[in-house]
């Protein structure tokens, strides 16, 4: 054999087994043991839930971005699937209302079997240091087999970040993600019940044909529109220029939001559009002074209201969200009502529309404003 072959060889077999020595299996580590579970369970199997929360006056508990302040009082909330429907109900003696969704969605995930964190010790040698004798929760899950889970959640761990918790029939104490806990925990003191619909509130209520006089002052700007006394037809008068309005039917059908302007939601509907509950003073509104004053009189009395800056929509990490052209989105105007802390808003459709009848009134066609 040629002795360049024979030494070739040689290097290539020194190579390989260069190689096979520094990945041999026996010096890597041992793979990582995952986290057990403190029981798994099929979620499309769960038919049955009840929560009990022992009241604990003095705290509260963050849920679905509300805070509820907790009282002395046990709360216990049962939860059944309509296994014909497959639709979930919040059970009140021979009362069932069905969840909200929205807020509803993924429980039963949930419910089927969190990853514990760590197992603390096989025994429980004073379960009241834990909070669990008594309990501070109690959850029950049932499926649709009849079998069922007991567990009890405790107080949490020195660093806050976890929950203690046992499993009835198990003697060991584990630990649970505080985050997992305190979403079990509002299924008793906060359940998710549908939301009553929207109602529209309005800054005042008035028949728009008792409507003597529509006022609208924009950027130091008045325009002021009357009805000639007799006659039909409307006038505006703009820097002391008087015109008449055209289109009277399109114009009547404006006075009408202009007697009963509308907020959205109003300050009591849950979900209602008020950005700020006291904060009508804050320069960054545009209400005191006000951007925009409108005013109307009547044959008794007059009403007002003010109309600010546009509320710009931003994201989760709170960056503007801009449209196809790149532009800020403006969905809102900010508005409010003399002497009234609470800054409430305007569509903004209907606040342009009142800009609009400033800087370029109705008094020809065609006619361009929103």
């Amino acid at each position: 054999m040629n002795i360049r072959l024979t030494i070739l060889l040689v290097f290539v077999l020194a190579l390989f087994g260069a190689l096979a020595l520094w990945f041999k299996p026996w010096d890597q580590d041992p793979p990582r043991e995952e986290e057990p579970w403190a029981w798994r369970i099929d979620d499309d199997a769960i038919v049955h839930v009840e929560v009990t929360h022992r009241g604990q006056a003095g705290r509260a508990i963050e849920c679905s971005d509300d805070t509820i302040p907790l009282t002395d009082e046990e709360q216990t909330v049962a939860y059944n699937k309509d296994l014909g429907r497959g639709k979930w109900f919040i059970v009140t003696g021979d009362q069932r209302e069905e969840v909200y969704q929205d807020r509803w969605s993924g429980t039963p995930l949930l419910l089927s079997g969190p990853k514990v964190n760590r197992v603390l010790g096989e025994t429980i040698e004073n379960p009241a240091q834990y909070g669990l004798d008594p309990p501070e929760t109690v959850i029950v899950i049932t499926e649709e087999t009849g079998l069922s889970y007991e567990f009890w959640l405790g107080n949490l761990t020195p660093d806050e970040g976890y929950s203690y918790m046992r499993l009835v029939g198990d003697t060991q104490l584990l630990t649970v993600p505080e985050v997992w806990a305190r979403v079990v925990n509002c299924l008793a003191v906060h359940p998710p019940v549908i939301p009553p619909p929207l109602e529209l509130g309005y800054f005042y209520e008035e028949d728009f044909r008792d409507i003597q006089q529509l006022e609208i002052t924009h950027d130091g700007v008045t325009a002021t529109y009357a009805q000639e006394p007799g006659v039909r037809t409307w006038y505006v008068t703009i820097r002391g220029d008087r015109q008449a309005v055209v289109e009277p039917e399109w114009w009547l059908s404006q006075l009408q939001w202009f007697g009963q302007p509308a907020k959205p939601g109003g300050p009591e509907a849950p979900g209602g559009w008020h950005i700020d509950e006291e904060g009508a003073s804050d320069p960054q509104y545009g209400l005191q002074p006000p951007t925009t004053r409108v005013r109307i009189t009547t044959h008794e009395k007059t009403r007002e209201f003010y109309i600010g800056g546009g509320h710009i929509e931003v994201d989760q990490d709170n960056q503007p969200i801009l449209d196809d052209a790149g532009n800020t989105q403006v969905v809102v105007h900010y508005a409010g009502l003399p002497g009234d802390p609470i800054v409430y808003v305007v569509n903004r459709v209907r606040a342009e529309r009142a800009f609009c009848l400033v800087e370029d009134p109705p008094t020809e066609r065609p006619y361009n404003c929103p």
